[in-house]
């Protein structure tokens, strides 16, 4: 037995609630950004804590009104997994990856904007 991983930190746990699995993603992002915005050369975002607001009132809304907003976030997640795992992977090299960090800010901002957006019109109906 390893002293690494004590036993109880292998139990499963409960399900999260769909509030927090948003939350949760939408704060991985923000942190991700910060990342991405210094490897692009940028200044890292400001907190919003409007923004997390506005995600944790959408996990609250009706499913079928937060449904764009939640595609939108997840489809944000993925871009910036995939992303950033590509960044950090050219960061060690002789590669300069400042060129694919400015591209995936401007994919983040994009995807932000888009996540917010459809946030507030389901937030409205």
């Amino acid at each position: 037995m390893s002293n690494l991983a004590p036993d109880q930190d292998l139990a499963p746990r409960a399900p999260l609630s769909n509030e927090t699995t948003l939350v949760e993603q939408w704060a991985a992002v923000e942190d991700a950004a910060r990342v991405v915005a210094m490897l692009a050369g940028r200044s890292a975002p400001r907190a919003d804590i409007d923004g997390q607001e506005r995600v944790g009132a959408l996990a609250r809304a009706n499913p079928a009104r937060a449904e764009a907003a939640t595609f939108a976030l997840h489809e944000l997640v993925a871009t910036m997994r995939a992303g950033l795992d590509a960044l950090l992977g050219a960061h060690g090299t002789s590669a300069n990856p400042q060129a694919a960090a400015v591209r995936l800010w401007d994919e983040y901002t994009r995807g932000r904007a888009k996540v917010l957006s459809e946030a507030e019109i389901a937030l409205r109906s």
